[in-house]
């Protein structure tokens, strides 16, 4: 399995050989954290691949403050066009968008969402604006920004539990105000036009979501006619370790039922 980086996949002549996985991480994510997924993926065959977006690994100010979501595509299509077959994109949050982005410049076989952040603006919920304000001032001003351990406890991290956010938090690193700001108020770069998507979507949400409300997520599967996998009591961060077993076995199903590619 690769990891962190896109290397080169093998052609495979068997018409039932499962295609590379493209991982594209969340904000504050690294490939890293979407470590338990590339296992889980790589035992089940698939050969597994997890860039870095910019400015991070090591994390970097200076690239952070000239990253937007554009610069973070432009590394997300680089990973896809280096894999010698079209692969499965599944993409958390920002990746979620970055791998609805693929899937409307290329042919993925599939694109996977998960907790996925939608197509122009992302609407905040009431009971998370309390924790952005204090981010603002970096955020419209375009500046790199880490939110405080009990913003991420509240928000992305809502409902695990304490030890495994106590884990978790001191590897979400700094990311993009740019970035944010884009997400958070519309840009060109966030814009997917729909109708260039023509591969099997499989849009996945959690019901606590403080990131993404249900609503949204409902429009991201109805904007693709996408089955949604709906977990209550899930976080945003649905990719936590904790919640492989219960979050990636139904994708895998969805995977080898949607392309036939056998258990």
């Amino acid at each position: 399995m690769a990891h962190g980086h896109t290397g080169l996949v093998q052609p495979d002549e068997s018409e039932n050989a499962k295609p590379p996985i493209l991982f594209l991480h969340s904000v504050f994510g690294t490939p890293a954290l979407m470590e338990a997924w590339t296992q889980f993926f790589g035992a089940a065959g698939f050969e597994c691949h997890a860039p870095a977006m910019p400015g991070r690994e090591p994390t970097r100010d200076d690239v952070l403050a000239r990253t937007g979501i554009g610069e973070c595509f432009d590394v997300a299509l680089a990973a896809y066009d280096g894999l010698n077959a079209p692969p499965i994109v599944i993409g958390h949050s920002m990746g979620g968008l970055l791998a609805q982005k693929i899937a409307a410049a290329r042919t993925p076989r599939a694109a996977v969402l998960l907790a996925s952040v939608p197509p122009g603006i992302l609407w905040p919920q009431f009971n998370a604006l309390p924790y952005l304000l204090p981010v603002l001032p970096r955020v419209l001003a375009g500046r790199p920004f880490h939110p405080s351990a009990k913003t991420m406890r509240e928000v992305p991290l809502n409902t695990l539990s304490p030890p495994e956010q106590d884990e978790l938090i001191p590897q979400l690193v700094r990311d993009s105000g740019r970035v944010f700001r884009e997400l958070s108020m519309g840009s060109s770069s966030t814009r997917v036009n729909a109708a260039d998507v023509s591969c099997p979507v499989l849009n996945v949400s959690g019901g606590s979501d403080r990131n993404v409300a249900q609503w949204i997520s409902r429009r991201i599967a109805a904007l693709y006619n996408a089955e949604h996998q709906v977990h209550p009591g899930l976080p945003h961060w649905i990719v936590a370790t904790s919640l492989l077993d219960t979050v990636a076995p139904p994708v895998l199903h969805w995977l080898n039922r949607t392309l036939r590619l056998g258990a």
